[in-house]
């Protein structure tokens, strides 16, 4: 990989250099209460949400552990079911460091069939349109029913190019969405995607020069999808966009996944669109300073059995919409062997707990199902089951006790490619999101635990 791209892909937060992953799998191109209850964490697919049980972790009297009413505003009520065709109507940018890092590719002894190999010589492999013409690469799911306009909906979604020229212009449609955007290495302010507006100038007044422009979904799926049209350029033309990375991670999860509430000054603010941020939480951290692709499956208020302050199952749980391509369309169906990660990791449990009682075993028959699902569609992937920041006393001991066993029972049936992280309780001193959820700092934590495992585990 060029030294050009990867300072595009580099930023700091705090003393933490980070590299971006950059491309979808087919690297398409397209023209009561226990210490440990857990708080609510904005809406699932059934309204639910998800927040930190912090005793008194101020040290001010106040105990925290007690369950906060849904303060998300996100138009979804829990227990009512989804309507996961209605969007919901519709920050805080960093500093980037200066210096840059060379993306190594390296499978560090994982064993993996590549998904790519197949085509690796394709146009489309290449960053070419099948005529032969420069185009973008995409990170994430992607619905390529259409190919000339490609559907996404889930957080971190990403379209990447490179250009020769003055400037870009960004074709979308769909929902009301907002997107971290990056103009040859620096943060620009967010774009904020509105109906019936198609065209969004990406970059401008630019020296005539060779550029790159990526554009990161912030806001997650319960905002709805979007369609990308494509990129025109002023001055110039498109290139071949950057290479990909071969390291692929996945993620699994919740609000706490999906950065939301993430930018706001919490603990109290009610979360709007303007507070979620994808692209500071853990998982895209860690996926930047590893130099991997990423694939962010989060939605506000999920559970593995049960969502948010639900008593019983969910049918709308993780396992009945973790292989959407599109996170608002059932009938939408990813094809896992087109993208085979590297590691998979399962960041769910928190609202299962938002009674402030033990899921029991229909949780653990549900993650333990869920988990031997997976490993059929992921045959050489290492599985990294965590829990945290937003559970603590007895609520994490029984969510971890859960995911101990279920680590175990695996262990008997032969598949030893799995480890557990306890991510710690989040706490005053560095701060909160909106409705008690993790922010910044706290992410970035994480995102050091998370990168050290899977350094450790995979060998990176």
């Amino acid at each position: 990989m060029s030294k050009r791209f990867s300072a595009l892909l580099v930023f700091g937060l705090g003393a933490a250099m980070v590299a971006v992953a950059c491309s979808d799998g087919h690297h398409d191109s397209v023209g009561g209460k226990d210490s440990g209850a857990a708080q609510p964490d904005s809406s699932s697919p059934d309204g639910t949400t998800d927040g930190p049980a912090v005793a008194d972790a101020q040290g001010d009297g106040f105990s925290r552990s007690d369950v906060i009413p849904d303060r998300g505003g996100d138009g979804f009520s829990p227990d009512a079911g989804p309507d996961l065709a209605a969007p919901v109507e519709v920050g805080h940018d960093q500093a980037l460091a200066d210096g840059e890092r060379d993306l190594v590719s390296a499978d560090a002894g994982r064993d993996l069939p590549d998904s790519r190999t197949a085509d690796a010589q394709s146009p489309a492999e290449a960053g070419m349109s099948d005529s032969g013409t420069a185009s973008a690469s995409l990170l994430g799911r992607f619905d390529r029913t259409d190919p000339a306009r490609p559907g996404f909906g889930w957080s971190g979604s990403a379209m990447i190019a490179r250009f020769q020229g003055t400037g870009a212009t960004l074709r979308i449609d769909g929902s009301p969405n907002q997107f971290a955007l990056l103009v040859d290495g620096v943060l620009s302010p967010v774009l904020k995607v509105t109906s019936g507006t198609t065209q969004y100038a990406v970059a401008s007044a630019l020296l005539s020069g060779t550029h790159d422009v990526v554009v990161w979904k912030r806001t997650e799926g319960n905002q709805g999808s979007n369609r990308f049209l494509g990129f025109d350029v002023a001055g110039g033309q498109l290139l071949a966009p950057p290479a990909t990375p071969d390291r692929r991670i996945e993620i699994y999860g919740d609000s706490i996944t999906a950065g939301y509430g993430l930018d706001g000054q919490g603990p109290n603010c009610t979360f709007t669109p303007d507070t979620e941020n994808h692209y500071l939480t853990y998982g895209a951290l860690t996926a930047r300073a590893l130099g991997t692709e990423l694939h962010t499956i989060a939605w506000s208020g999920i559970g593995m059995y049960r969502n948010y302050m639900v008593a019983t199952a969910s049918a709308d749980a993780m396992p009945a919409v973790y292989a959407r391509t599109l996170p608002d369309q059932a009938a939408s169906v990813w094809a896992f062997d087109s993208w085979q990660p590297h590691a998979v990791v399962i960041n769910l449990g928190t609202n299962d707990a938002s009674n402030g009682d033990d899921p029991g075993t229909p949780f653990r028959t549900a993650y333990l199902d869920f988990v031997r699902t997976l490993r059929q569609k992921y045959p050489s992937t290492y599985f990294v089951l965590t829990i945290g920041p937003m559970l603590s006393g007895t609520s994490l001991a029984v969510i971890k006790g859960h995911l101990q066993a279920v680590i175990q029972t695996r262990l008997t049936e032969g598949d030893s490619q799995l480890s557990f992280l306890e991510f710690p309780v989040q706490t005053g001193s560095d701060g909160y999101g909106c409705d008690w959820h993790p922010n910044a700092a706290t992410n970035a934590k994480m995102a050091t635990l998370l990168t050290a495992e899977l350094k450790t585990r995979l060998g990176w």
